[in-house]
């Protein structure tokens, strides 16, 4: 099985660095909860440029960048025996050296770091598995046959309607159950 593993939102908590840079910038009281929908620049009253460069911002802090989880070596390891695990991310070019320390410095197991010009790009690189917090990302999945996506839930997809294929999951301890499913259908 080929997986696709998405940074942001399911690897690091990368929105916890935003608020707290957005929050000393705005003097605003923003949490990662504050977040309800995908366009959190509207939520902000920021443009959409500023919410990219803050997100950058934050990456620049990679060190203050906590993981979603406890123990997500461990977690995330668990995935190696479905198959091959590629980090698959939207990052902008910039952020992408931080990005491989964050994922250094958490001893995150992966095949390879692979980087789109967005986030809705993925989905051209068919994988069979996608591991996502984007509910978009997840509807273009959900409109093909040839791939599965794994929702990991952040509060900004939790009004996602069900999709077919489409598989949410609210603690990273459900994907491995997810995968296994997956991995007894396709054969």
């Amino acid at each position: 099985m080929r997986i696709a593993l998405d940074l942001d939102g399911v690897l690091a908590d990368t929105m916890v660095t935003f608020c707290r840079i957005l929050n000393a910038r705005h003097s605003t009281r923003f949490t990662v909860d504050s977040f309800t929908q995908w366009n959190a620049w509207e939520i902000a009253g920021i443009t959409v440029e500023e919410f990219f460069r803050t997100l950058d911002g934050a990456w620049l802090q990679w060190r203050t960048i906590p993981p979603t989880e406890e123990r997500l070596t461990d977690k995330v390891a668990l995935l190696k025996e479905f198959g091959k695990v590629d980090i698959v991310t939207g990052r902008s070019e910039e952020t992408v050296p931080y990005a491989n320390l964050w994922l250094q410095e958490y001893h995150i197991p992966y095949d390879k770091f692979v980087r789109t010009a967005s986030t809705k790009a993925k989905v051209k690189l068919n994988y069979e598995v996608y591991i996502d917090d984007s509910a978009d990302l997840m509807s273009l999945i959900a409109s093909r046959l040839d791939s599965k996506g794994i929702l990991y839930s952040q509060p900004w997809n939790r009004k996602s309607p069900e999709m077919p294929r489409i598989f949410r999951v609210e603690r990273w301890e459900q994907i491995p159950r997810v995968l296994k499913r997956l991995a007894a259908s396709s054969t």
